[in-house]
């Protein structure tokens, strides 16, 4: 029979678009089934056995399927079997149909990973209302879904300057550090803060200095490279993820970044003024060091940059 679809645009349906697949050797089962279904402004699927139906569903995952269980070749059962062991194919929720009831196939059919039963012939209120039941389940699931996705991209970023903040950095340090135990390719971090960033908010206001954080951060993502995080750490404080980059790299981005942002002209509303930036350097190359351990001495680095006059790189290799 192939893979033929009915889309309904003219439904009110709030499940319009939504997908199910119809698998049924009879075509007079089908008939019925698509008539009653694209009332509800659904994509409908059809297929006329078991092997037909995972081919469509490897090529197109629908949201649904109503799946006959007495069929020639590969039963029903054993379709859904074949579904739920795929991992790309398991979630999809399955309704059996059949004119059997017996208690034993209903039994056999949720443990096989099915969601319902519906009984032939069909009636028109039972199948609308399971169908919906189940495409509503699967649409809910979705929507929390995204807002999961949403909400967890929402708490791994900075409001002020849209970078990753220090939880997201963290997850990803901890992720170099593992990927060099398994691959043993260096890995570095830059630790940047704006020198005298309290005076420029005392001297020309907080909205001044909002303004500096989020234009450094820009400048920051300008220069680093695509593969490279750049965080802000806290207050006026950043710090660069380099993957796959040894001390002297590191080094080298940091002296560019310093280069560049102490040329800029920063304006904001009437006020023009310059600022640079001290920057602390490290690399990571022993797996016995902890991220905790890294990120102090990297801070130490830091640290050393703002005692000894600011507006400067300072690495390991040179303390």
């Amino acid at each position: 029979m192939g893979q033929i679809k009915f889309n309904m645009n003219n439904s009110n349906s709030d499940l319009k678009g939504m997908s199910v697949l119809l698998v049924d050797d009879t075509p007079a089962n089908i008939d019925v089934l698509r008539q009653v279904l694209t009332t509800e402004g659904l994509n409908i699927s059809m297929a006329p056995n078991g092997e037909e139906a995972l081919k469509i569903v490897s090529q197109s995952a629908p949201d649904l399927i109503l799946l006959d269980i007495m069929m020639p070749g590969i039963d029903g059962f054993e379709t859904c079997r074949r579904l739920k062991k795929n991992e790309a194919t398991k979630s999809i929720a399955v309704i059996f149909i059949s004119a059997k009831i017996e208690t034993e196939k209903i039994i056999k059919g949720f443990s096989l990973g099915g969601v319902d039963y519906i009984t032939k012939p069909f009636r028109q209120e039972e199948l609308l209302s399971k169908v919906k039941t189940h495409l509503q389940i699967k649409k809910l699931m979705l929507e929390q879904k995204k807002l999961i996705t949403k909400l967890d991209a929402i708490s791994r970023e900075d409001p002020l300057t849209g970078l990753s903040n220090r939880r997201d950095l963290i997850e990803k340090i901890e992720y170099e550090r593992s990927r060099f135990e398994r691959v043993k390719k260096p890995f570095s971090l830059i630790m940047a803060d704006i020198d005298h960033f309290k005076k420029i908010n005392d001297t020309y206001g907080h909205d001044a200095g909002d303004y500096v954080l989020t234009r450094t951060a820009d400048l920051m993502k300008d220069i680093a490279r695509k593969l490279d995080t750049v965080a802000r750490w806290g207050g006026e404080e950043f710090l660069l993820l380099l993957p796959e980059t040894e001390l002297k790299g590191a080094t080298n981005l940091a002296e560019k970044l310093r280069e560049t942002i102490c040329l800029i002209n920063f304006v904001q509303e009437d006020n023009k003024f310059n600022i640079t930036v001290s920057f602390g350097v490290n690399c990571y190359t022993n797996k016995e060091i902890s991220v905790d351990e890294f990120l102090k001495s990297t801070d130490t680095c830091l640290y050393q940059a703002k005692e000894t006059g600011r507006n400067k790189v300072v690495s390991l290799f040179n303390n």
